[in-house]
């Protein structure tokens, strides 16, 4: 919506810039007209670059943007898949004996059996001290 305010915008000024020219008669001052057509075509030649340059800007930046999309996309379609062959694929099974292992391997570690021990003697000295229970909860939940 900016962008086609811009250009009926940009068009009526160009419409009241060129009736507004049309009043004001070409005059040659001591020109030749070969002189005056080769200044308006040079004219035209920056002209026409300063367009190229805003132009190849705009290719700069749409590339930019459809490369990101594209990023975008990839890591989109990447997760979806990564997720369906967590959930349904072959890839399930793996992780499931390794995720078995992890664990037997850590309830088998000295770190489990300290642990263990921690949370049995504070409960077992706390006397019915529920507050002491909580933070024993709450404490559990680290890491």
């Amino acid at each position: 919506m900016k962008t086609l305010a811009t250009g009926i915008l940009s068009a009526i000024l160009g419409a009241i810039f060129i009736l507004i020219m049309q009043g004001i008669p070409l005059k040659s001052e001591g020109m030749s007209y070969a002189d005056l057509s080769a200044v308006l075509l040079s004219a035209v030649g920056v002209i026409v670059a300063i367009f190229g340059g805003v132009l190849a800007v705009a290719a700069f930046w749409g590339f930019n943007q459809v490369k990101q999309d594209a990023i975008q996309a990839a890591e989109k379609a990447g997760m979806r898949e990564m997720k369906e062959q967590i959930e349904s694929g072959s890839i399930k099974g793996d992780i499931m004996q390794e995720i078995s292992k992890l664990t037997e391997k850590e309830f088998r570690s000295d770190r489990m059996e300290q642990r263990i021990k921690q949370v049995v003697d504070a409960v077992s000295f706390s006397y019915g001290n529920l507050k002491k229970d909580r933070e024993l909860d709450l404490d559990g939940d680290e890491e």
